[in-house]
């Protein structure tokens, strides 16, 4: 918002005053007597509690400073008392008190303007403070930014909410949305809630581009748009280059051309490049269609302009990349550390797990557990089974959230805030892991993680244990069967023993073979619940499936009714009767007859087995 835009009013201040009353009236608020410490906001570790004091020589300032101040707390956006922000704000209001005693307002002067006075201020007065961050890139590069002094982080958040007061246009008419207040939805998981249009340079664009954006917004997501003003903006910086004088009505093929010729050499991926050729086909079509602008109504993008993309694989966690980062679980934070135990198993989408509410849990006539979601990508309610492990794992997440938040808890994954945890926090507490303790691929290579690869993970490891695609398509929540045909990765391994599968049958413990059932539970989770939680041997399956509880058989899988395998393990069968059968001679040398007897059962039924496997498969 310029300064012009600004409205000196009695209205406008008593807008701030209306608020002000009781705690929030007084020029000097003790924290520990707030009124919502017992609603969401907690005493920091120690004990020590700020002391707000508020004594500009502006009396108009004075009432900004506690209005946003108070915002931020009745808000949620401040949620903990955290020492050494009224210390932050005692600095800026001695800053003003000597650069702007009798000033009429905070935004008198631009926050540029202000910011190099308060920089200036605080260097003067050695209390200009900026530190480092270290960073990772994706290729596990460290890199150091320099942040500013937390002073004029405080200073800005102060300057927005006063603005956003005196500014009195529509949202719509702004250059930059807030959708919170347009009340549409948007990713809590995000931190990015806004649309930004200031990168378009040209007003008649501009202004175009939000008249589109207030249809668009209104059926399609926040990022979506953003996407579509990226593109658009794209197009506004070549027409700042190559066509200053540019109208709508001079756009024709040949420009297109020319902008195509422009995109090329970026080196911007060849998906994002298809992406934004859509966006922009899209607006000059929507625009020509319902006569925003002097746009031709003919298509002037064509789909053979969109560059090809690479065919989609299944990006999937190497098992030893798996292995490596749950040996060092415990050195996440714990909460951290469930959430990455839960997307392991479920494969969901990380901004379904992070938005996961706290009672997410349901239980079926059984007893047995179900995980619900709200997947925002296709606006439905989501099920789906968990196993026992996952139930647990959750519920010592419930305890934690609710001794933190009380009843009021909302959220099962909530940052600092109490709203949902950031999905780039996430993913950044799994690569400084990966980094810290050097977890590497197969080839070498630090492994940089990105959360969709666990659903990626779950998914192919579905599908290579036999899982039916049309079961994965329900388990994953996909609206298609071309969405799940994505995943259906068949590893090499998995072919070879499919392979054997078929030159052979399946045998339990005694070497009979098993009929396979054909068919499938007419209910879809409770199939996925009994088959897909069942158990994995290093030599066969195990029949009895996870929920059954504990095997009473520890240990004694070739004495159990429940063992089965097939010709794939034919290997291991016969290396193991050769040492089952050199363990009797040892027994029966040693007179050890309670260990001959045991191993003679173990023995018999390897025999059993692999003559049954060896059998020729009349059938085939």
């Amino acid at each position: 918002m310029s300064r012009e835009q600004i409205v000196w009013s009695e209205e406008k201040l008593q807008h701030f005053r209306e608020h002000l009353t009781g705690f929030w009236a007084q020029d000097a608020w003790n924290m520990a007597e707030c009124p919502l410490v017992n609603e969401h906001m907690h005493r920091p570790k120690g004990g020590y509690v700020d002391v707000y004091r508020f004594s500009c020589l502006s009396s108009t300032i004075n009432t900004e400073l506690k209005y946003a101040c108070w915002y931020c707390f009745s808000q949620g956006l401040w949620t903990s008392l955290v020492y050494g922000r009224a210390a932050r704000l005692h600095r800026i209001i001695d800053w003003l008190n000597q650069t702007a005693p009798r000033a009429g307002s905070l935004l008198e002067r631009s926050r540029e303007k202000s910011q190099v006075s308060l920089r200036s201020y605080l260097s003067e007065h050695g209390r200009w403070h900026p530190h480092k961050i270290t960073k990772l890139r994706a290729s596990h590069e460290t890199y150091q930014i320099v942040q500013d002094d937390m002073c004029i982080y405080l200073f800005n958040r102060i300057y927005d909410i006063i603005a956003s007061v005196y500014d009195d246009r529509e949202e719509y008419d702004k250059d930059i949305w807030d959708v919170r207040k347009l009340g549409l939805p948007f990713n809590a998981s995000k931190s990015n809630y806004k649309v930004n249009f200031t990168r378009i340079e040209q007003p008649w664009l501009r202004q175009l581009t939000k008249r589109f954006m207030r249809y668009w917004v209104t059926v399609h997501s926040t990022s979506d748009c953003r996407g579509k003003v990226l593109a658009v903006a794209l197009f506004s910086q070549f027409l700042t280059l190559h066509h200053p004088s540019f109208e709508p009505s001079l756009l024709d093929r040949p420009l297109i051309v020319e902008f195509l010729a422009h995109l090329s050499p970026t080196n911007r991926a060849a998906k994002t490049k298809k992406d934004y050729l859509i966006s922009l086909r899209t607006f000059f079509e929507c625009c020509a269609r319902e006569g925003w602008a002097a746009f031709p109504e003919k298509r002037l993008i064509y789909d053979e302009d969109l560059p090809p993309t690479r065919e989609v694989h299944p990006r999937f966690i190497p098992q030893e990349v798996l292995d490596q980062l749950n040996q060092h679980l415990e050195k996440l934070p714990p909460q951290v550390m469930r959430m990455l135990l839960l997307i392991e198993e479920c494969g969901m989408r990380i901004g379904e797990l992070c938005k996961l509410a706290v009672h997410c849990l349901t239980q079926d006539a059984s007893g047995d557990w179900f995980l619900r979601t709200y997947q925002s990508k296709m606006h439905k309610e989501h099920s789906i089974p968990i196993s026992r492990e996952g139930a647990a794992i959750i519920g010592e997440q419930q305890q934690e959230v609710r001794k933190r938040w009380g009843e009021q808890a909302r959220w099962l994954f909530p940052d600092k805030n109490g709203q949902p945890f950031k999905q780039a926090t996430f993913a950044d507490n799994l690569n400084r892991l990966a980094y810290r303790t050097q977890i590497r691929d197969a080839t070498g290579h630090l492994y940089h993680f990105r959360a969709h690869n666990f659903r990626h993970t779950v998914a192919t490891r579905m599908i290579n244990s036999g899982v039916p695609q049309h079961i994965v398509q329900r388990y994953l929540g996909h609206a298609t069967p071309e969405m799940t045909a994505v995943y259906a990765h068949i590893h090499d391994q998995t072919m070879k023993e499919e392979y054997a599968k078929y030159r052979g049958k399946v045998v339990d413990v005694t070497g009979k073979v098993v009929e396979q059932s054909g068919g499938v539970d007419t209910s879809d989770l409770q199939w996925v619940k009994k088959h897909i939680l069942a158990q994995a041997l290093s030599n066969g399956t195990c029949a009895l499936p996870v929920v059954a509880g504990d095997c009473p058989h520890a240990n004694a899988c070739l004495t159990c009714v429940h063992f089965r395998t097939d010709a794939s393990f034919l290997a291991q069968h016969k290396t193991q009767l050769q040492e089952t059968q050199h363990l009797i001679q040892i027994a029966r040398t040693n007179d050890w007859r309670r260990q001959a007897e045991m191993n003679a059962k173990v023995a018999a039924n390897l025999e059993r087995i692999i003559a049954t496997l060896e059998e020729p498969n009349h059938d085939a």
